[in-house]
């Protein structure tokens, strides 16, 4: 079960990566409706990249990694993905994000926090 969701994870902050850092800008337009797309907003995009780059790295290297190791990369990528749906919650409650695009990184951020959280908790249990 850890491993299909580390993988997961992985390719879960892989697509983010991507929608971040090569293709920003069209990414803001389909979730935002500012207009046009600020430039400012796009390079900050870049730097949510590189966050899910280490975040694809993270996850990759747990699955070979030791228990232990996998329940940090698990802790990390719980954490990570909570505070980004916090984030998100936010974003949609203040009328900043819309669409289905939006929609799908809300619960994607969702199904990661519950993902990553679960297989910590059954991990730690024994």
């Amino acid at each position: 079960m850890t491993t299909a969701i580390l993988g997961l994870a992985a390719v879960w902050h892989g697509l983010a990566t991507w929608h971040f850092g090569v293709t920003p800008a069209r990414t803001l337009a389909r979730a935002t409706s500012e207009r046009p797309v600020s430039a400012i907003a796009t390079e900050l995009f870049r730097f949510l990249a590189g966050l899910n780059a280490a975040l694809v790295v993270l996850a990759a290297a747990a699955l070979f990694a030791g228990h232990e190791a996998r329940l940090l990369a698990l802790l990390t990528l719980a954490a990570a993905n909570l505070s980004q749906l916090v984030l998100d919650l936010r974003v949609r409650r203040l009328g900043l994000a819309r669409g289905p695009m939006f929609a799908r990184i809300l619960v994607g951020d969702a199904l990661f926090t519950a993902l990553c959280g679960g297989a910590l908790a059954v991990g730690l249990a024994g």
